[in-house]
């Protein structure tokens, strides 16, 4: 069966447990549209998704065994999906908080579970699409929870010195993330250790770094040209030089997104 979300395109499909080798069925995403200058995403550098349905197709979990891990993980079967268990139904959020479990059993890397972590963070965020404001503590202890749980893992990761990696783009993720936490000393501290390697905009680190100075704990959305500088680059070729801006942009270059609405 397909689902179409948003041009978001989502099929059964027929998956093998790399654990137990039980065939099972689970819906994974096979389309979606491409990034473009408008396209929604925050200064954690996550794309936001109209449907949490949508991130939750990108974990599998098996229901003999209920090893949960990235979908791509598992190995296609070729049985008609309709003829084989379905994986277990769980609020799409739990399915990322399965996998950290599964992650940490298995003695997985810290920066693993932390890409899983922070996907739960966004995807219990999309479950909020179009929420009315009597949701909005619910909201908010849930966005608290799983931002706790990523800044753990994340800093876990950082905290080991023997993995290769773009370490200043962490370090910035990180910033980011303890400064929608409330956590704004140490968010800095994060923010100073970004440096040139991390391949993001000066003006982007430099506004969230004074986001966090002025105790600004609300989720950021990138306006498109800082989407199209991270996500488009142009070829160097056809670059022409950018003048460096003489000071930090605006609040209205970067918006902040509605804490009730974050995903809308």
């Amino acid at each position: 069966m397909n689902i179409e979300l948003h041009d978001f395109v989502i099929k059964d499909t027929s998956l093998i447990c790399p654990m137990c080798q039980t065939p099972f069925a689970t819906p994974l995403l096979m389309a979606m549209p491409p990034i473009k200058p408008q396209t929604v995403i925050e200064a954690d550098l996550h794309r936001v998704l109209p449907d949490a349905r949508i991130r939750g197709t990108l974990i599998a979990i098996c229901p003999a065994c209920i090893y949960t891990w990235w979908a791509t993980a598992f190995v296609p079967h070729f049985f008609i999906p309709d003829l084989l268990v379905p994986s277990p139904e769980i609020e799409q959020p739990k399915k990322f908080a399965h996998a950290v479990l599964t992650g940490r059993k298995h003695g997985v890397h810290a920066l693993d579970r932390a890409l899983l972590a922070m996907n739960g963070l966004w995807c219990a965020r999309e479950t909020y699409t179009g929420a009315g404001p009597d949701k909005l503590e619910q909201y908010k202890a849930d966005n608290e929870r799983w931002l706790t749980l990523s800044v753990q893992e994340l800093e876990e990761a950082l905290n080991d010195e023997t993995w290769t990696g773009n370490r200043p783009r962490y370090n910035y993720i990180m910033g980011e993330l303890l400064r929608q936490l409330g956590d704004f000393h140490k968010a800095v501290k994060y923010f100073d250790m970004v440096d040139r390697r991390c391949m993001l905009p000066k003006q982007l680190v430099r506004h969230q770094r004074q986001a966090a100075i002025n105790g600004n704990s609300e989720p950021t959305t990138l306006p498109p040209f800082i989407v199209e500088q991270i996500f488009l680059p142009k070829p160097l070729i056809d670059r022409e030089p950018e003048p460096e801006p003489e000071e930090t942009p605006t609040v209205a270059q970067f918006p902040q997104t509605q804490a009730i609405n974050a995903v809308s």
